[in-house]
């Protein structure tokens, strides 16, 4: 493929930017972005020779089944066996790998993966589909209509083809401005709660990396330690015992509009430990906050018996929640209409 521009393919009522091709180095050759990383139609969606399926994921994976869910979408309209898909990580690269609820930000949060991704990867998995139906249909001079994939078998006739033999061929095929997307009656993965979670097995033999397992050259871990109470700030504080024990290499006191400390930084977690352990500080608890949790529940209590500030007011919720007809909406709620648009 030679014109990369063609490899953008934007959401046409929204312009909202679905997938975009991996980025070539200078210098480098287009054709070896293929041979190295396999058939990759767009950000989301990577098919090498070994008829592997990476799905590049741009939300945190912190046990909520992103690295589940997301792929699911892909694999469902791209007909992949799940046995084939696999997983990896965005890099930080919010012009790709944006959340679209967000703006240009790239992060995890508010229930917001599954929502922005829906049609995004929905339509990412759809085009790699297209693009090897395409390379089957010209391998066997075949209507590209009559192409059938299903769990990761392109077939047409008597012909069949994994997408790993089609890879290549698939790379070189135009990207399609517009793709359909599957109806949900012909849903394989979404819904069917049948893939198996894709981090279960590593996380469950402890093959897993999480962040404190990350080890780089000069690397070091720090270990805060905050004030007693809320509000208090550091007077003082003596680092001597915490650098006696061996591996602790600083103690630095730090001030943010949020909070203040120490930060211990040592060769490794459990030193930096030992050595926060080990610190001796002095507060100014002068404008920390004192209350109880006895008294925090009675304010509570408090503040649940007062009226709230009223944010809209539309309609007599009072009137209407006297009829017997939302008496019967109240009790039975499968059969209740949209609520009012009236809120607090």
């Amino acid at each position: 493929m030679r014109n990369l521009s063609r490899r953008r393919f934007l959401q046409a009522s929204g312009g909202l930017l679905l997938a975009v091709a991996f980025p070539v180095a200078r210098g480098q050759q287009e054709d070896s972005l293929f041979l190295h990383r396999g058939f990759t139609p767009n950000a989301f969606v990577r098919v090498a020779s070994d008829n592997t399926v990476t799905v590049i994921v741009k939300h945190l994976e912190m046990g909520q089944g992103t690295y589940t869910g997301l792929p699911t979408l892909v694999a469902e309209e791209l007909d992949a066996d799940w046995s084939q898909v696999r997983v990896e990580g965005a890099p930080a690269d919010a012009s790709r790998y944006n959340n679209l609820f967000w703006g240009p930000a790239q992060g995890t949060g508010g229930s917001t993966a599954l929502a922005n991704s829906w049609e995004q990867l929905r339509k990412a998995g759809a085009t790699a589909r297209a693009m090897l139906a395409a390379a089957a249909a010209e391998r066997w001079n075949a209507p590209v209509a009559q192409i059938r994939i299903s769990r990761g078998v392109i077939s047409w006739k008597d012909k069949k083809a994994t997408f790993g033999q089609l890879a290549a061929a698939a790379a070189k095929q135009k990207v399609p401005a517009e793709v359909t997307l599957k109806d949900p009656s012909r849903f394989v993965y979404i819904g069917k709660g049948g893939a198996p979670r894709t981090d279960a097995r590593a996380k469950s033999t402890g093959k897993a990396i999480f962040t404190q397992d990350v080890k780089l050259p000069g690397m070091l871990t720090a270990v805060v330690l905050h004030p007693p109470r809320f509000g208090a700030k550091l007077k003082s504080f003596d680092a001597a015992g915490a650098k006696a024990i061996p591996g602790v290499v600083d103690a630095i006191a730090f001030s943010t509009p949020a909070t203040n400390g120490v930060a211990v930084l040592a060769r490794d977690y459990f030193t930096a430990r030992q050595g926060r352990d080990a610190l001796k500080a002095e507060w100014d608890e002068s404008a920390a906050f004192k209350g109880s949790t006895k008294e925090l529940l009675a304010n509570y209590r408090n503040l649940a018996a007062t009226p709230g500030a009223l944010a809209r007011k539309e309609g007599d919720a009072q009137a209407a929640s006297s009829s017997s007809g939302n008496d019967r909406a109240i009790t039975e709620p499968v059969a209740r209409s949209a609520p009012p648009a009236a809120t607090r």
